[in-house]
């Protein structure tokens, strides 16, 4: 395993998931949402795969859970949907520009972010799930019919 790698990822992976969280939780930016969820879901995955059985052991634990206690969730502002992430990407308007089927588009991200949950679960780290995460899935699955 390669630890400074894999917590790289796994820092990543957090931040991709807690930030399509937020925007499938603020009802906008639906294909970003989407997009970022699916990284995430992949990268979490992969990081599963190379893990593999050391996922859990007391040592790996420790290290996972130390890097993501550090991750501290990406402000998103709300008033101005066009803003653009610290790395320059925008996070709205390409739903719009590519005509997508927003409750196909807002299913699949839940779908998405369920996996990603799922993934930090299996892995031990459900205790570090980013709230927006759990909220997110809590939404679209307890509260998805009255939604």
């Amino acid at each position: 395993m390669s630890t400074p790698a894999d917590l790289s990822k796994l820092a990543m992976a957090l931040e991709y998931a807690d930030l399509a969280a937020g925007l499938y939780l603020a009802g906008g930016s639906d294909h970003a949402a989407q997009l970022l969820a699916a990284a995430a879901e992949q990268v979490l995955g992969d990081l599963a795969r190379l893990l593999g059985p050391a996922a859990h052991t007391d040592e790996v634990q420790a290290l996972l859970t130390k890097i993501a206690r550090r991750y501290k969730a990406p402000a998103i502002d709300r008033l101005n949907p066009n803003a653009k992430r610290p790395d320059g990407f925008a996070v709205s308007g390409f739903a719009q520009a590519h005509e997508l089927a927003t409750e196909e588009v807002r299913q699949a991200t839940a779908a998405y972010l369920r996996a990603a949950w799922y993934t930090l679960e299996a892995m031990g780290l459900d205790a570090i799930v980013p709230l927006r995460l759990q909220k997110a899935v809590d939404h679209s699955t307890i509260y998805a019919g009255s939604a």
